[in-house]
């Protein structure tokens, strides 16, 4: 029971985090380069269709996809993630915290990959556009990390579409910085668990 509320409450960190760094940071200066969260906010902007009914369609499609074309471990680790989500999503204030656009991209990017890499170390996702790769690598045998980037390729298409290329170019750059973020977070994780590995053996 308490392994649970633990499981729940990390996925929670992760999934706050992920929306702090959309609402506070990338999508009030119209940088829409993180997932389902982004695609809301474009299809918003271009249709006035409300991005947290985007983000729920979206999200439980891919609930959807996974039960019937994953197994069910995956269906799973994904499940309170792609819940809690729009909940989250629609609970942290759409608010402006910094005033520098850049300032708000590299924070933001870094935060959002940080919310991601948390999810990840506890074993979740917040759902949406990284189920497509999974499948995409089981049924066409795509690598995981192309699939994710003809995600990222149509996230940015969009960009270049409804925002301009100004835009555009912003988000590639916000995607590159999410890449180069995850990279570090793993390296320093990596650091970590092997300290603390020698820290035990040279304890015995």
């Amino acid at each position: 029971m308490i392994n649970k509320i633990v499981q729940v409450l990390k996925i929670s960190i992760g999934v706050t985090i992920i929306s702090v760094a959309l609402n506070f940071f990338l999508l009030p200066h119209q940088i829409a380069s993180a997932g389902v969260g982004a695609i809301g906010h474009l299809l918003e902007l271009q249709w006035a269709i409300d991005r947290n009914l985007t983000v729920w369609v979206m999200n439980l499609s891919m609930l959807a996809l996974t039960y019937l074309l994953l197994d069910r471990q995956v269906f799973s680790k994904v499940f309170l993630g792609s819940l809690l989500f729009p909940v989250f999503l629609r609970v942290v204030p759409l608010s402006q915290v910094l005033y520098s656009h850049r300032a708000s991209l590299v924070l933001g990017s870094a935060l959002f990959s940080l919310g991601v890499f948390f999810l990840y170390k506890s074993g979740s996702s917040n759902g949406g556009v990284t189920i497509p790769p999974i499948i995409l690598e089981r049924y066409f045998s795509i690598p995981t990390h192309r699939g994710l980037l003809l995600t990222n390729l149509v996230i940015v298409l969009l960009n270049f579409y409804i925002l301009g290329p100004l835009d555009g170019l912003f988000a590639t750059l916000s995607i590159v910085i999410m890449t180069i973020s995850m990279q570090l977070y793993a390296a320093i994780d990596r650091k970590w668990l092997l300290q603390k590995i020698e820290k035990i053996e040279s304890n015995q």
